[in-house]
Parts: C-alpha cells; structure tokens; sequence
C-alpha cells in the first residue's frame, strides 16, 4: 500500500488497517495536514490506530501540472478508483471532507458503496464546516466574476484568503483559478439526488464558523440512516485542521477501534 499523486499518505505506514481519507477544501492542499500532523504524532494523546491519507486535488502540490477538475461525477469516479487500487479489501476506511470537501466525501462514499460487491470497507462519513448538499447557494454567478472581484467576494463569504497572498499578486494569480474551478465543483448540486446513505454521518462545526453553523450542519442528519451526532469544536471556518487529534479520535470510534 502507497501512496501516489492523487491519495497521499500522511502519517507514517503502519501496520493499521483502518484509515482516514480526508478531502479538503475548495483550493485546499495536503501541506497543512503534513505540519499539524508532524506536530501531533509528539503527543502522548495521539490516536495510533488510524492512518491518515488525503485526497490531492488536481492543479496544485506534485499535481500542480495536471488540468484542474471541471466536473464532479468525473472528480468522484476517479478518487474511488485510486481508492480502490489503494486500499485492500480488509481495510477499514472513514472518509472526510471539509467545506467543499464534505460534498466531495459524501458522493464519494456513494460510489464506493455503488461499487462494492460485499461488505463495505467504508464505515463512516466525517463532514466538517459544509452544509448538507440540498443547502448548498444554487446563485454562483461570483465565480465568473474577474479576479479582483472574485477575491474580495471570496474573502468576504469564507473569510479564507490568506493575507500573504493579497500582498503577493504573483501567487494570488495562481491561487484563484483553482480555488475557482474547485468552487464551480459545486454548481447545480442541490437540484440533484441526495441519497440516504448507510453509513453514520458525524458533523463537525467550527464556533466561529459563519459559513456553516450548528443550525446548517443539523441538515446532515437526513442523509443517514446509521446514525447521526453534531459537535460543535473551537474555530472558524478553517477550524478542522487546528482540531487533527479529534477528527482522528472521531474517525477512530467510527472504525470500531475507539472502544
């Protein structure tokens, strides 16, 4: 079991055969989920029993050359195919997803029930700072706006463009697009199927997140019939990976490892 350009390991290999699959946010990267994990693998408290992987999107990292992704059902198809071929049929998997990697989570662990042949290998559905996707805006007309536009807009609905890369127009010109296209990932996904998935669903929201509170978050209970629970943790919108060490301990209980 390796990693490759599209799942990439981030904790160490192990003998674990249960694993976190963790997809970011729209123009999110796995570089921030390497430092705070290297910081709490020092920890006593840092749970050992669950690997963790995430999903690197297209555009950006060892993938930065690669065409950006214009199409979910695409984006899905391919992310359980990696996982698939990644992954051994004994493993057991929680998936995650922040923001617009919670919608990318939740389809993605439809495919993967579509395409099992026995007993799923996913155990469970971790959505942090996203609400359900029948909620999801359906006016996205922002994201053709032109670049200084869009920035601002961007900044003000999310609150997540980082201060350096105002400063920087270089890297705020690389930036945009694939925050961009990731974003349009999104359009139309409320007017299509949401199906009830078997597997439970924890929602994970940030105190200061005004993007999607405690109130939005509760949608999610609807597209589970195994087992709903909503914690409310420290953070804005970009809490999650601040709060690693509980997103794992949750992944944990799901698998069945956490007592």
């Amino acid at each position: 079991m390796t990693s490759n350009d599209a799942l990439c390991r981030i904790s160490p290999p192990s003998m674990s055969k249960t694993h976190l699959l963790w997809v970011p946010h729209a123009g999110g990267a796995t570089a921030p989920l390497f430092k705070h994990f290297r910081g709490l693998s020092t920890s006593r408290n840092a749970p050992n029993s669950v690997s963790l992987w995430a999903v690197r999107m297209a555009g950006r990292e060892s993938r930065f050359s690669e065409p950006l992704e214009t199409d979910m059902d695409s984006l899905v198809e391919s992310i359980a195919t990696e996982t698939e071929q990644t992954f051994d049929a004994d493993d057991t998997l929680v998936l995650a997803g922040h923001s617009l990697g919670a919608l990318i989570a939740y389809r993605l662990t439809i495919r993967l029930l579509e395409k099992s042949s026995g007993p799923s290998r996913v155990k469970g559905l971790i959505v942090m700072g996203a609400s359900p996707p029948n909620q999801w805006t359906q006016n996205r007309d922002w994201l053709d706006w032109d670049d200084d536009a869009f920035a601002d807009e961007l900044d003000r609905r999310y609150g997540g463009l980082p201060a350096g890369l105002k400063q920087h127009p270089d890297a705020l010109a690389m930036f945009l697009p694939i925050v961009r296209a990731d974003l349009k990932l999104a359009r139309g996904v409320a007017t299509v199927e949401h199906p009830t998935i078997p597997v439970p669903i924890r929602a994970l929201a940030g105190a200061e997140d005004h993007v999607a509170n405690r109130a939005k978050m509760q949608g999610w209970q609807a597209l589970t019939s195994a087992g709903f629970s909503l914690r409310v943790l420290p953070g804005d919108h970009f809490f999650p990976v601040a709060n690693l060490s509980k997103v794992l301990l949750t992944a944990e209980t799901l698998s069945g490892d956490g007592g």
